[in-house]
This record gives C-alpha cells, structure tokens and sequence, in this order.
C-alpha cells in the first residue's frame, strides 16, 4: 500500500515538474517581443525642377509701347507736307518711334528698358525733357534715348537704374515740357554708347548710326 502511494506521489511530482517547465517556456515565448517585419525602406521621391530659362529680354519703355506707335514709326520720312503731325516743323528721316498719348490726361512713367546708368539728363532743343540710358543687351553696348520728358521728373546722371524702374514722366502736350510739341514718347535706341540727339537726319545712310527699337522686342 506504501509503495502504491509512493508511486503516485513520485507520478505526480513529475507531471507537476513537466507543467512548471512548460509554463515557463509558454511565458517566455509570449512575453519575447517580436521582430520587426522586414520591409524595405519606401525609396525617397525627388521631383525633377526643370532650370528657369532666362527670356533674356528687354522691358517695354512706355505702356502700350508697339500699340501707340500709330504716325511716325522709325525710318519714316517726314515733311510738313506729308506729316501726320499738323503744324510739322520737322524733315527728315525719324531716327527712332513716337509713341502717342495725347489721349491721356494723367501721368504716364517711362521705364529702364534694361539694367543701366543715365548718362544724360536735361532739357534739349526739340525735345524739352531728355534721359539717355546706357545699357547692355546680348553683349552689344547701346545707349536709348527717351524724348518728350517732364524736365522736374528726370534722374540724376550717373544713377543706376533696374529693368522695368521709373525713369521719369511723360510731359504735358504744347507745353515747354515737351519743347511745344504733342504728349507722345520719342524713343530711340543707338548703338555702341553712341549719344546722339538728332530726331531727324537728312538722308537714309545716317539711320545706320540708329537701330529700330522694335527690332529688340
């Protein structure tokens, strides 16, 4: 009977052992943390900028500058007997474009065609109030002449102007602003620093020293 109880005993203690151990090793799994899933890393997107390309142009010297180019546009030959203008006091070949306000009442700017310095500024015979701006476009040197100026408006010589920057205001029409003559812009452009003031020339082969400013546009 004793030896009966003894092998139950000794049965019992075993499976007791068996469950401790199998406890343990169920507790240790359950607690082990688990390994991250082996996904690889998402690849990093970088969007393509195309380079700005520079338009490498020049600004406009006036608003509505091609659109107001309506009677005496460059090379023209001008009388008193031909001229759109009445009274002409002028003949010859028109060395650069009048561009045409007499429409409009309030002040209207003048404008840096190109990154520049002023090299003239004051009043002319024939003009009233004159700038010239010295600029550089595609390598080549050129000086713009700007015609017909408010004289109290203009820059100081020598200054330093931007593309697009006021230069001045347009004058008032028949009055000593514009030397009498109508509210437009006399805009011309020559080349080589060349600082030339004749509106007009008396035959064809001297526009050779002026360039169609809407040759540049």
């Amino acid at each position: 009977m004793k030896k009966f109880i003894l092998v139950t005993l000794f049965i019992i203690l075993l499976i007791a052992i068996a469950g401790f151990f199998l406890y343990r090793n169920f507790s240790q799994k359950k607690s082990a943390p688990k390994s991250p899933p082996n996904i690889s890393p998402s690849p990093v997107l970088t969007t393509q900028v195309s380079p700005t390309l520079s338009t490498n142009t020049l600004s406009p010297p006036i608003a509505q500058f091609k659109e107001r180019i309506t009677k005496k546009p460059f090379g023209i030959f001008i009388s008193p007997q031909n001229s759109p203008v009445s009274p002409e006091r002028f003949t010859g070949f028109h060395t650069g474009v009048d561009v045409e306000y007499e429409d409009v009442t309030t002040d209207v700017p003048v404008l840096a065609i190109a990154d520049g310095t002023i090299v003239y500024a004051n009043t002319v015979n024939g003009y009233g109030g004159v700038a010239i701006l010295k600029f550089t476009y595609q390598n080549q040197e050129y000086t713009a002449l700007y015609g017909h100026l408010r004289p109290a408006s203009l820059p100081e010589i020598n200054k330093k102007v931007s593309q697009g920057e006021q230069i001045a205001i347009l004058g008032t029409g028949e009055s000593p602003e514009t030397d009498g003559e109508r509210r437009h812009l006399h805009f011309a452009v020559t080349k080589n620093n060349q600082v030339n003031f004749r509106g007009y020339v008396q035959n064809q082969g001297e526009l050779a020293s002026w360039l169609n400013p809407l040759e540049l546009y």
